[in-house]
Formats: C-alpha cells, structure tokens, sequence
C-alpha cells in the first residue's frame, strides 16, 4: 500500500471537504507527498455537490407509482421532464415505484404537470412530491474499510454518530454566470475530464475553466461538498422517515456510508445510502431496529447499479436550460411540448422493442 491506512483515511476525510484538485492542500493536510499517485491508484472517484439555493434552484423528491401498463424506465423521465431532474431511481422491491430527484428553477411548481398528464393517459397511478427546505451532507467514514480488497468490512456500523460537512456559503452577493453553471455541470457528468476538455466546448481555456471552478464555483460557495468513491458501489437506498427526529438522523449516521439527509416539508426525511453487496443485510436490519426503539414508520427503496440504467439514472444540474444572462429558461408551454413530443418518440420506441 502506498501509504498506511489511518493517512488514506485522513486523505478520504479532506477530499470530500476540499475536492481532489487543491493537492498542495492536501499533502500538507496529511503529510502525504504522493496524493496524486493515490488518487489514481486507487481510482478515487470525487464529485462536487451543488448547493441547489445558490444557484436558485429547488429540490423536490418525488415518488411515483407506475401503472402496471406503464413501459416507462427511469432513463424516460429525463427527456418528459426536459432534464430537470439529477436522479431517476427505480425499486426493485417494487418495481412500479420510481423515484424522481427534480429540481427546478427557485419557487416554481409547474413541472407537476408532467405527472398529471401521465395520469391522464394511464401510465402513472399516483405521485408525491416533497420539497427540500434543508440537507446535511456525511462524508463517507472510511475507518471499517479495507484498501487491499476495497471493500468494507462484515462489521462496518459505527459505535458512535458522524457529523455533517458542509463548506460555507461564502457568495458575498456574488451570483454565478453562465460559465460557473456550466463548469459545475460538466463536471458532475464527467469528473475526470480535464480542463483543456471542457474550456474547448465552451470557449475558454483550461488555465480560465480552472479558475472559474476554484474561485467561483467552489470558492464562492456554489458546492457544498465532495463526494468520494472508492471501490465498487453495488446498489443505492433511499429512505423516507415519516418524522423529523435528530435522535434518529444521528443514529443513522452511523452507517458509513450515509451520504446525506434531506429535511422535507410536511415532516419527513429523506436519506441517501450507497452500499456494497455485502452491506445490505446490515444495513436493513440496523434500520428496522431503529425504527422499533424510536417508534417512526419508513419507507424503504432499494436500487442495484446494475443493469446499467435498469434501476439508476442520475444526471447533472440541467445547465442547459441557463442562459447567459445568467437566468433558468423554461416556461410552462415549453416544458409540456417537451413532454409530448418526448412521450410520442417513447411510445414508437417501446412499440418497436416489445
């Protein structure tokens, strides 16, 4: 190993405060001289967590029961709702469930429009829609895992709670423009394209893409935090508390790899968990215990990584619809010939793939 295994923890823990870039940072936050041999040896994958209210942006989670006639896959609500959303997540326990990460420009609701017309043509039963009003970001605790086999041990939950991370807002009255939404985006689709790459799509050089995601995007608050990745990621869940409870957010924390919760109006929580196969089983019953000694009711949706696209899709902020006057352009008329032509071209594909 390249280095001991409490420096790749301390490595881990500043990656997903500081990024992965700022390796001056890091080796002298760790002690570690070759941070960047690291990263790529141990294929250490980070991505940037945008604060949604700095881009004036909503989040709304959304659950949606299929029709059993629906052909509808998760890949197919992002081109009805014209890309509004970050996340498409399909349950295998229940396959008719669909989950939906939207998010949309500050104080519009118009997008449920796209549910009600699918109800109106038979393919959606029912949906619900909660809008986050705050979240906490958990950095992956890494002290139970193994960097020969990469994986977490069979006794991975914690004896005691995490503690959430954000970077400050630091926005000062600044406001993104068109570049800074659109580096951000990019990078979440891709996080190991380079600079030269994106500075060549949108007419910057690699020197000034960088210095918008430093200095502007991370630098001013429009992110606030880092993902990392290590090893494989087997299935994502998502988990609905119908209660807000700091008793339990701190409690749940003690899974590792508890990414974030999401306070959501009409008081409930939303967790996101990702986990290794091998994790599952734990991570279940931890849950259903807490649940018995702090009396509150969930709901809980499992989606396996694989088949590609079967179960998860995610995408970037839809930077596509942000103008360079440094505006989100949609309107209601628009979003819903998007919808109808999109629905027509789905329909002919699942007619000639049965």
């Amino acid at each position: 190993m390249l280095a001991d295994r409490r420096r790749l923890q301390d490595l881990l823990h500043y990656i997903q405060r500081f990024g992965e870039h700022n390796i001056s940072l890091l080796k002298q936050l760790t002690g570690i001289e070759n941070v960047e041999e690291i990263i790529k040896g141990l294929n250490i994958l980070v991505g940037p967590s945008p604060r949604f209210s700095r881009l004036d942006l909503s989040l709304f989670h959304t659950v949606i029961r299929l029709s059993r006639r629906s052909f509808l896959r998760p890949v197919d609500f992002y081109y009805l709702l014209d890309g509004f959303i970050t996340a498409a997540l399909r349950d295998s326990l229940s396959p008719n469930t669909v989950l939906l990460s939207v998010v949309f420009p500050y104080d519009k609701w118009f997008f449920v429009q796209v549910f009600d017309r699918l109800e109106e043509v038979g393919l959606v039963e029912d949906y619900r829609v909660f809008r986050e009003y705050r979240r906490e970001i958990f950095p992956i605790d890494f002290s139970t895992f193994d960097f020969d086999s990469l994986s977490f041990s069979n006794d991975f939950i914690l004896s005691s709670p995490r503690f959430s991370f954000q970077l400050p807002d630091l926005a000062d009255g600044f406001r993104p423009d068109w570049y800074d939404v659109v580096i951000l985006g990019k990078r979440q689709e891709d996080p190991l394209r380079s600079w030269d790459d994106v500075g060549r799509v949108i007419g910057l050089s690699g020197n000034d893409v960088l210095f918008h995601y430093f200095d502007h995007v991370v630098g001013r608050g429009l992110v606030d935090a880092f993902y990392a990745y290590v090893g494989r990621v087997d299935f994502r869940i998502s988990l609905l508390v119908h209660d807000v409870s700091d008793d339990v957010v701190r409690e749940l924390t003690r899974i590792p790899t508890l990414l974030r919760v999401s306070y959501l109006h009409n008081d409930k929580m939303y967790f996101s968990i990702i986990g290794q196969k091998h994790m599952l089983m734990e991570i279940t019953s931890f849950i259903n215990q807490l649940a018995d000694n702090y009396n509150f009711t969930y709901e809980l949706y499992l989606h396996p990584l694989t088949p590609p696209w079967k179960y998860v899709f995610t995408s970037s902020i839809p930077y596509e619809h942000f103008s360079k006057e440094s505006k989100w352009i949609i309107s209601e008329e628009e979003l819903l010939n998007v919808f109808e032509k999109e629905l027509a071209k789905i329909k002919e594909y699942n007619k000639n793939h049965q």
